[in-house]
């Protein structure tokens, strides 16, 4: 009977209507997420490698400054390095409120332990060997900024991958879509009854 094959046929296009619903749905919430991932990465990238790149510069420049002064006269010398400790607790202050892995935590605490010992010494000697300290652990840190900025950029070239697959993916699905249609839109002419010609008129 063909009234029970058409409700066989819509039954069975309602099901893949919804099924790929379903899966434009699934894609849409994968889509957002791997969004905001990439947004998170970009983030990252700018708030606790560049910008800490930028400190470590910076706190660089500064203990190169403070090495010359250890080689001025007394007075200049408590002057300067006045300036520069002040300036220096800011740079750390901002170091501190990013993102820190496990490695550079280290470094940093390190750093933050050298340059703490000295201020607390007064000979211009000693004083010498922990600039140097110091600069061998901002080293390490610039290093760690490299290593992870890089990891950073290939998560994120990996969520762009994967954002064109997904786009692909609902294209494809789409166009699926319209050839279910139009294949039910032509099966639905096919079962409409043929008028009835009464032939004792021609």
């Amino acid at each position: 009977m063909k009234w029970t094959y058409g409700i066989q046929q819509k039954l069975t296009a309602a099901g893949i209507l919804a099924a790929i619903m379903a899966l434009i749905l699934f894609n849409n919430l994968s889509e957002r997420r791997r969004f905001k991932k990439l947004e998170e990465s970009i983030s990252s990238i700018y708030q606790d490698r560049l910008l800490v790149e930028s400190y470590i510069f910076k706190l660089y420049n500064n203990l190169q400054q403070q090495n010359d002064c250890l080689l001025g006269s007394s007075e200049q010398l408590t002057a300067q390095l006045n300036d520069l400790k002040q300036e220096r607790q800011q740079l750390l202050s901002l170091y501190a409120k990013t993102y820190l892995t496990p490695e550079e935590k280290e470094h940093f605490e390190a750093l933050k332990a050298t340059l703490a010992r000295f201020d607390q010494h007064d000979a211009s000697l000693e004083k010498t060997a922990m600039n140097q300290e110091a600069i061998e652990h901002l080293n390490a840190l610039s290093t760690i900024q490299t290593d992870e900025g890089a990891s950073l950029y290939d998560k994120s070239e990996s969520l762009i991958l994967g954002s064109l697959t997904s786009s692909q993916l609902e294209m494809g699905i789409i166009i699926f879509l319209g050839i279910v249609i139009q294949a039910l839109v032509f099966s639905s002419k096919s079962l409409k009854p043929k008028p009835f010609k009464q032939h004792h008129l021609n």
